[in-house]
């Protein structure tokens, strides 16, 4: 086995800092909130075992079959221990075959990062290249002083429609072609007045009749980037309440805009800490989740869910969702509850796919019908459902059984005009089901104007558009 030493590879690169996953295949078993990405006075060391480690904990078949590069991004606490949170495999073989997450959480203890004598919790970037049997390791150094616009691109793990089969062009929004500040999008909803609104890794856009407003850390009270004053802090989530106004998570804290005015909820005004997604319930509330629980804002005063006061089986909460009947729906990373009229029931039944996945995303339809994007890594219960009135399931099943187990569902969007369900894929694109001809559509960056395989948060406009946010810009339907 060849020995190579730990190299810095200098190159620019965004940052993302306060707990934020630097790439796409995400892991959930570190339970840190807080770190900062590569920092410190003096930053993480892994042991001079570490290459000697990782050679050993590998399958040695499926390190002689594997050929390409994984890059990975491994949390560091204060203690010095090793917790994988996020890789990019570009490999020929699946990090769940190569047992990717063990490899690296059973490696000796670190250097933690020392920041004004003391020790804290950092994210550094490791990348592994592998041929004929045998690796090497460098590591990312990152430059936070000379960056510039920044997208992710990448080649789709799964082949997408035919071109000439497709039913949908798409018209790509991005830097050199628009007012878009920032390439990298996850964010992106439609308001009441059929304005279009994005949140970028810099930077907040509304789209008006095609005229462009900017909202960022020079013109709002959000937070700018802890390493570059002239940036704003990435927008992970945004939703439009019933009153139309703007919800955004945005680092640490939330936001708020009436259309005049900013408000940010952050730990002292809230019990807001770090929250992962947003939903606004039919009767206005704002939920919040979160690695403390569940928050509930009803515009006056605030209420959590957590393990100990709700019987929720984890504090690391997904998704959450109240239905017409008052029932609410929260997906944990341990189980998935139901509350209703004050009680917890804990939804273990057999018998249900929400007994071996996560909720992350609910929609209630027009005929009450409920469907959830269930999401977990370990089974191959993962995917889109669909619970009728009558308490029966129906699985949304691709041809493809890879798809899913493979490929985690970022969003969905039920177009019941249409008849159309829209999903985003990540390490895929976009794809689109026919609820009438039961007929799939997959779009890339190899048979469509899509620009990335990361695609994040779904959207429809009054004019019929379908809009993506992506890593590499924002698209909508022609």
């Amino acid at each position: 086995m060849k020995k190579t030493p730990l190299i810095a590879l200098f190159i620019f690169f965004y940052s993302f800092v306060y707990s934020q996953n630097l790439y796409p295949e995400k892991y959930l078993n570190c339970h840190l909130v807080s770190f900062c990405l590569d920092c410190g006075d003096i930053l993480a060391m892994p042991p001079k075992t570490f290459v000697e480690e990782v050679n050993n904990s590998f399958d040695k078949k499926r390190l002689a079959e594997i050929k390409g590069v994984i890059e990975t991004q491994i949390l560091i606490d204060e203690n010095g221990k090793p917790c994988l949170i996020s890789a990019l495999n570009k490999t020929n073989v699946a990090s769940k075959k190569l047992n990717l997450e063990k490899v690296i959480n059973t490696t000796s203890f670190w250097e933690p990062a020392i920041s004004k004598n003391k020790p804290r919790n950092s994210s550094v970037s490791f990348i592994f290249e592998f041929e004929g049997g045998s690796f090497s390791v460098r590591r990312r150094v990152f430059d936070f002083k000379n960056q510039g616009n920044m997208k992710s691109v990448g080649m789709p793990e799964i082949k997408g429609t035919d071109e000439e089969k497709l039913s949908k062009k798409w018209r790509l929004f991005k830097q050199d072609n628009s007012e878009l500040p920032w390439d990298m999008t996850r964010a992106i909803a439609n308001d009441l007045d059929n304005n279009i609104w994005i949140g970028t890794d810099n930077g907040i856009v509304k789209i008006e009749k095609e005229k462009w407003q900017h909202f960022n850390s020079q013109n709002t009270n959000i937070n700018p980037k802890a390493y570059n004053k002239n940036q704003t802090e990435s927008v992970r989530d945004l939703e439009v309440d019933q009153e139309n106004n703007k919800w955004f998570a945005i680092g640490w804290n939330v936001y708020k805009y009436d259309n005049k005015n900013w408000t940010k909820y952050d730990s002292i005004n809230s019990p807001i800490s770090w929250a992962r997604k947003l939903f606004v319930d039919y009767k206005n509330n704002i939920w919040f989740t979160s690695w403390r629980g569940v928050a509930k804002f009803d515009g006056n005063k605030w209420s959590n869910f957590t393990k100990q006061n709700s019987n929720l089986p984890s504090d690391k909460t997904l998704g959450v969702y109240v239905d017409k009947k008052d029932r609410i729906w929260i997906g944990t990373f341990e189980g998935n509850v139901i509350i209703e009229k004050g009680i917890t029931k804990l939804l273990d039944d057999k018998k249900s796919p929400l007994s071996k996945a996560f909720i992350s995303k609910v929609y209630e339809d027009k005929g009450e019908n409920l469907w959830f994007d269930l999401s977990n890594d370990k089974s191959d219960e993962a995917g889109i459902y669909k619970l009728d009135t009558a308490g029966n399931w129906t699985r949304i099943v691709h041809p493809n059984a890879k798809m899913f187990r493979e490929n985690a569902i970022n969003d969905f969007y039920l177009d019941e005009t249409e008849q159309v369900l829209w999903l985003t894929l990540n390490g895929v694109g976009i794809l689109n089901y026919d609820l009438k001809t039961k007929k799939w559509e997959t779009y890339t960056n190899q048979n469509s104007n899509v620009p990335s395989i990361h695609c994040e948060k779904i959207t429809k406009d009054r004019n019929g558009s379908i809009w993506v946010a992506t890593y590499a810009g924002v698209v909508k339907t022609e």
